[in-house]
């Protein structure tokens, strides 16, 4: 499920342009890692939590098709506001959508959780986990996310794990 499409992650685009170029790549990375069914609720990109209501109404049907007994989710503190907003907007579909509620477990992105109460060893997938990273080929020009990916799991890896790589989570309530 994505929020926005990340097209205002191509500045120099039109944003339909842009919106299909990040959706390709998101589609080319979902088959590396094996995921199926992708859906893309189109919110404007950074303003997702201004475009609520309209998430929550694009989400509902989602969750009662799907009835997802595991959501992962970028963690709260994020800086990136349609990352803060991924909570929010799934916590009131959920209350909407009169489904069992599922798991929530919450990853980092760009700003990494303080507290964690998850640890996942993630060596045997590295290579998989990386290889669906360079499949976003437009956002990789500018910032070497290879690069911060290897090391954040890396000390994820020997901080948390006790192993080459790992990835932390928060568990969190569906319920505010």
């Amino acid at each position: 499920m994505f929020i926005t499409s990340g097209e205002k992650g191509l500045k120099n685009l039109d944003h339909k342009k842009a919106q299909k170029i990040r959706e390709a790549e998101a589609k080319k990375a979902a088959k590396i890692l094996g995921i199926g069914k992708l859906y893309f609720l189109r919110l404007p990109d950074w303003t997702s939590g201004k475009n609520m209501k309209r998430g929550v109404r694009l989400l509902l049907p989602v969750l009662k098709r799907e009835r997802p007994s595991l959501i992962y989710l970028p963690h709260p503190g994020e800086w990136h506001p349609d990352h803060q907003a991924a909570l929010p907007m799934l916590r009131a579909a959920l209350k909407r959508a009169a489904i069992p509620k599922p798991k929530l477990l919450a990853y980092e992105i760009w700003t990494p959780l303080l507290r964690f109460d998850h640890v996942e060893n993630i060596v045997r997938v590295m290579r998989r986990k990386l290889k669906a990273l360079a499949a976003h080929k437009s956002q990789l020009k500018e910032f070497n996310y290879e690069r911060a990916i290897i090391g954040l799991n890396q000390y994820r890896g020997e901080l948390a794990a006790k192993c080459r790589f790992a990835e932390v989570f928060s568990a969190l309530s569906p319920v505010p």
